[in-house]
């Protein structure tokens, strides 16, 4: 019998997708340290810079599913304040390149179908949209959208910050499978500077494919693949990120060259959550007596690669960094000529 936990259709899987623990940092005697709220005003707290570069396309490509945001405890009332502040701000403000692909449906404002990359065509967007598109708030979109964010603090001593990898994110895991694997199918580790790039299917349609369909790769967790871009100081803000999203998946050419050269060789974890006991960042931790019968740790054996991993057809991570590694591997850089 087919067990009540297992989504019976894509619009029936529940989605979270995790990023933290946050946090803002500052350095004292030449040693990091968190940064203090009561000495700088100015801080997001522990709110990521390219958060919303992220949620814009996860409105486009996950509607229905969850933002979990971690944030270290002591920061976690300034992050509130600046995450509230902005999403009570108008989306035609926070996008003012792309607010209209946002609003592209406009004949079913509350549709969970996938607003495809191809609605951010400037030209598109401008001709078709202008007229009929209605500026909201995107607080009011995500909740048209069918979106939710929780916003979770973490008891964070600020000697994990000083003298630990990764500020604690390896501990991380662990609790946030505890506490939330039972409200949700499939949840996910993200970076807060890593954007989910789909190539013709929502987020739940992918995952709902890769776990619980009749095609299914009967795999307890999928690794997916990173692909890094570097962005200039100066591009550093919502516009120009977003342009380099749209430029790298809207050019063939440059797909291809960032597929075989600009490529991390693991990417974060996505897991069904009736098999697992905890998360890592690019592990899911399981053993045979959490799984269902027929499920398999297909990233620990590693035998099958397109079994384990995700592929581009379906999904990839885009990390916008900020320091560069190749210098082919860039926003708005063309690949060399072969």
């Amino acid at each position: 019998p087919r067990s009540w936990f297992v989504p019976k259709k894509t619009d029936e899987v529940k989605l979270s997708h995790v990023e933290g623990p946050g946090y803002d940092l500052s350095h004292f005697d030449r040693q990091p340290s968190l940064e203090s709220m009561a000495l700088e005003p100015s801080s997001r707290g522990g709110i990521h810079s390219r958060l919303f570069v992220n949620l814009f396309h996860l409105i486009r490509n996950a509607p229905g599913s969850t933002r979990i945001i971690a944030v270290v405890d002591g920061q976690m009332q300034r992050s509130y304040q600046y995450l509230l502040t902005i999403l009570n701000e108008r989306i035609s403000v926070l996008y003012p390149w792309y607010w209209r692909a946002l609003r592209s449906n406009q004949n079913d404002p509350a549709s969970t179908q996938l607003i495809p990359m191809s609605e951010m065509n400037l030209n598109t967007t401008t001709s078709l949209l202008s007229a009929s598109a209605v500026d909201i708030t995107l607080m009011d979109l995500m909740r048209l959208r069918k979106m939710k964010i929780i916003l979770l603090p973490v008891p964070t001593p600020s000697f994990i910050i000083e003298k630990t990898v990764d500020a604690g994110k390896y501990s991380f895991g662990p609790y946030i499978a505890a506490r939330y694997a039972a409200d949700y199918h499939v949840m996910m580790l993200v970076d807060g500077d890593t954007t989910l790039i789909e190539k013709n299917q929502t987020l739940q349609s992918v995952f709902y494919d890769r776990f619980f369909s009749e095609k299914s790769s009967r795999c307890a967790g999928h690794i997916i693949q990173v692909l890094e871009q570097y962005a200039e100081p100066s591009d550093n803000i919502e516009g120009p990120l977003l342009e380099c999203t749209h430029d790298v998946s809207s050019n063939p050419q440059k797909w291809d060259y960032i597929m075989k050269n600009c490529r991390v060789q693991e990417g974060h974890i996505v897991a069904r959550t009736d098999s697992i006991y905890s998360l890592s960042a690019n592990h899911q931790d399981t053993l045979p007596e959490y799984t269902p019968i027929g499920v398999e740790d297909c990233v620990t054996t590693g035998q099958d690669w397109e079994r384990s991993h995700l592929l581009d057809n379906e999904v990839v991570e885009l990390h916008l960094r900020d320091r560069k590694k190749k210098k082919e591997c860039a926003c708005f850089v063309n690949p060399p000529l072969s």
